[in-house]
């Protein structure tokens, strides 16, 4: 007689090689997170990088359209004016007050290599005797001898050189205010005059006392002092024409 055999069956594990076995779940939602956070991450370098930018941007003024050789020594800085006049400069006349303007302008003129010149946007010439050398001169130099020049005028009590002729002196002040003008309107500085309640005077008044973006100046009179003049120029001397064409003409102005 047949005995009843109770058998437990038990599913054999599928031969991955068998073209029966079924295919091993896959872990899809795992993969999709890491995605996703991929994506997350990649999207939000994206942005700051853009923010980044953007205030980079907007940080500092345009570039130069024309070149300069001290560019590269051109930096940004946030200041005020000083309301009232500078403790340096507004003062009596006195040895002290020339010192201060002097020390604005001390390097006189400059030399830069050829290299450099030929990349000026009007022609300049070599140095006599320094060939490889061509002289300029940065042109926020002559603007404070200007400015010296027309404090001296009004004080010719005191600089009586101004005051032995007193037609070229005033022909010598209208050309220091002109190009003194001309200066400023070239600077164009953007900066905004803000209108604030004074308390005392109990109505709105202007403020002048707000912030600019200007050139470090030191920078600027650094870069003068590494390039200034090593011998005494000799104008009279006439250079021979080197070649350098003026990219002012090559762009027709």
């Amino acid at each position: 007689m047949f005995k009843n055999w109770k058998t437990n069956y038990q599913r054999l594990a599928p031969d991955p090689d068998s073209e029966y076995a079924e295919p091993a779940p896959k872990q899809t939602r795992s993969l999709s997170r890491r995605l996703l956070h991929f994506v997350v991450i990649v999207e939000t370098l994206a942005l700051l990088w853009i923010w980044a930018s953007h205030r980079a941007g907007h940080k500092y003024p345009p570039p130069a359209l024309v070149y300069s050789p001290a560019q590269d020594a051109i930096e940004y800085h946030v200041t005020k004016f000083a309301i009232g006049g500078d403790k340096n400069f507004h003062i009596p006349p006195s040895d002290e007050l020339d010192a201060h303007w002097e020390n604005l302008y001390n390097f006189g003129i400059s030399r830069i290599p050829k290299s450099q010149a030929a990349l000026l946007p009007n022609k300049t010439l070599p140095i006599p005797g320094d060939e490889e050398h061509y002289i300029v001169e940065l042109r926020c130099i002559p603007q404070p001898t200007l400015s010296e020049h027309d404090s001296q005028t009004l004080h010719s009590d005191y600089y009586t050189h101004m005051a032995m002729n007193v037609g070229e002196n005033a022909a010598h002040m209208d050309h220091c205010v002109d190009w003194l003008r001309q200066s400023l309107m070239c600077a164009g500085d953007t900066s905004v005059i803000v209108w604030q309640w004074e308390e005392e005077e109990q109505k709105n008044k202007f403020q002048g006392d707000i912030a600019h973006t200007c050139r470090n100046f030191e920078k600027l009179h650094q870069w003068g002092l590494e390039h200034a003049l090593v011998n005494e120029y000799d104008a009279t001397i006439r250079m021979k024409d080197d070649g350098i064409e003026s990219r002012l003409l090559l762009i027709g102005l």
